[in-house]
């Protein structure tokens, strides 16, 4: 398989990009930086932008991917998963959108997206401390642009898989649990890690078990 990925150099994207390399399939990446994928030598890495739906036209037309996968957040002003957002406020809805004008084109069939648990119908499973935290917080700006992303997609008719992990942790935990009825029952602390992420969403992107469904994990 070739698959596009969009985010591929943050940390969840490289993990991505290692386990798709490490499975065989051929992987190419839509980067704003190409110096920041030095370390992927085996990457096809085109410079640009999803904001710009002609850096992602000219992606497709030299190297037609079988499908996308897109691990792209809003940047924040530090590494803080409350501190403010630095990015506008539909940057993952506008990305996503002009990826799948543009799959339409090529006749990409699917597109797998990183989210989190708390999008779209997972919010009313949230535990409530977290939901309140969610709410009074700067994530609140991240989540909204991830349920346009949600509405948006899902109206687009293209496949999708939406991925909902409940808090990426820097661990190597790798068994993962998924969690029917979007998420009921996820414990507070419930938590996954981003390598076990990463091999998921390349399970989700070469499998169609999850097509259209969005899966809430956790370890």
């Amino acid at each position: 398989m070739h698959v596009l990925i969009i985010g591929g150099s943050g940390r969840t994207g490289k993990l991505t990009i290692s386990e798709f390399l490490r499975q065989g399939h051929q992987v190419t990446a839509l980067v704003r930086n190409p110096d920041s994928m030095d370390d992927c030598p085996d990457v096809n890495v085109f410079e640009g932008t999803p904001t710009n739906i002609e850096n992602v036209r000219d992606v497709f037309k030299i190297q037609t991917p079988d499908a996308v996968v897109v691990t792209l957040s809003a940047p924040r002003a530090s590494d803080s998963p409350f501190a403010a957002p630095i990015s506008p406020p539909r940057l993952m809805a506008d990305s996503n959108a002009n990826v799948v004008s543009v799959m339409k084109e090529f006749n990409v069939p699917k597109i797998v997206i990183l989210q989190a648990f708390g999008v779209g119908a997972s919010w009313d499973n949230m535990p409530c401390l977290m939901k309140g935290l969610m709410s009074k917080s700067n994530m609140i700006y991240q989540y909204n642009d991830h349920n346009h992303t949600d509405r948006e997609v899902r109206q687009s008719g293209v496949t999708y898989v939406m991925v909902r992990p409940s808090r990426l942790v820097e661990t190597d935990a790798m068994g993962l649990r998924e969690w029917p009825n979007d998420g009921k029952g996820v414990p507070l602390m419930g938590s996954a890690s981003r390598k076990s992420v990463a091999s998921f969403l390349v399970n989700v992107a070469v499998q169609t078990k999850w097509d259209n469904s969005c899966p809430v994990i956790t370890n």
